[in-house]
């Protein structure tokens, strides 16, 4: 299935050389006809944090498409077009872009960016949080962008990327990043206030997937999961019957499971334990602008107050 995957991704790449070589235009410079700076992103929520500090100067597009998987994804000759002529690629790094189908990398190769002349990482200065599993233990959880307050820096790390590309507008890009900190951090104080009222034995945030850890250890709480990272083994039963007897004898308000995922492995979970599935949380993808989450914003905003009814029961 890899070399299949592989393969896909060597020709979708090919064509879309093929398509950035024969339609080159001004964008060529790294800005955009109207001469906005050219900026793509690795997955939807980096973008949507680029556009919010960005603004009007900033012509921004995702390469992952909306909701689709980041680990095997398939790069479009638009994807490759719109990243030739780009003159910022923000990456999340954490090793987030290094798995999978190797996409990235090779999307990078071929296009000519270069880490720290094109490709930034917006995850710098992060205090990471360590994977556990066998085979991947003492890795950086990638899933930072999870957490309020890890969001705050992704902001603070894109404002300092696109002052030092545009210098013409660089207290218009502070400006805007600053008050986007300050929303968040808002946003952080009105959760964090409701979580720490909690009582200690309301404070287990189980899901399917390790993707909560930040924001668990921004509200207090303590992660429980099926399995920790996306792997070709999701939801095994041997990864079943750890968290099983994790749980056992232990008051557990309510479990979640990850929007777009089965919910058949928590269910299995559930059978076993005395809880119930109180909600989907959105961790990987804005969705689209008619949909629950369309910005990044509304996506912690959602995943809180999901997260924070189901262990009060309010979600019932």
């Amino acid at each position: 299935m890899k070399r299949v995957i592989g393969i896909i991704v060597a020709i979708a790449v090919i064509a879309g050389v093929v398509f950035g070589l024969t339609h080159r235009n001004s964008a060529s410079d790294g800005r955009s006809s109207d001469g906005r700076l050219n900026v793509v992103s690795s997955f939807s929520i980096i973008n949507e944090i680029s556009q919010e500090v960005g603004g009007k100067y900033v012509n921004a597009h995702t390469i992952t498409a909306i909701g689709a998987d980041q680990h095997d994804y398939d790069p479009t000759p638009t994807d490759v077009k719109r990243t030739q002529d780009a003159a910022v690629v923000f990456a999340n790094g954490l090793n987030l872009e290094k798995g999978g189908s190797g996409w990235f990398d090779k999307l990078m190769k071929t296009t000519d960016k270069h880490y720290g002349k094109q490709i930034f990482n917006v995850t710098d200065g992060i205090d990471t949080i360590k994977l556990t599993t066998a085979g991947v233990a003492g890795q950086d959880n990638p899933h930072a962008w999870n957490g309020i307050l890890e969001g705050k820096t992704y902001a603070a790390n894109i404002a300092k990327v696109l002052e030092k590309k545009d210098p013409d507008h660089k207290a218009y890009y502070a400006k805007r990043a600053a008050a986007y900190e300050a929303k968040l951090q808002k946003l952080y104080e009105k959760w964090d206030a409701k979580f720490s009222a909690l009582p200690a034995d309301d404070k287990k945030l189980v899901t399917q997937e390790g993707a909560m850890a930040y924001f668990a250890r921004d509200f207090g709480l303590k992660p429980y999961f099926i399995w920790e990272i996306d792997t070709e083994s999701n939801g095994t039963p041997s990864q079943i019957r750890t968290l099983v007897e994790a749980l056992q004898g232990e008051k557990v308000p309510a479990t979640f499971v990850e929007q777009g995922e089965s919910d058949k492995p928590m269910k299995t979970v559930i059978s076993q334990i005395d809880s119930h599935i109180a909600g989907e949380l959105w961790t990987d993808s804005v969705s689209k602008k008619s949909g629950v989450v369309p910005t990044y914003y509304d996506l912690l905003n959602h995943n809180a107050e999901t997260i924070y009814n189901g262990l009060t029961g309010n979600d019932k």
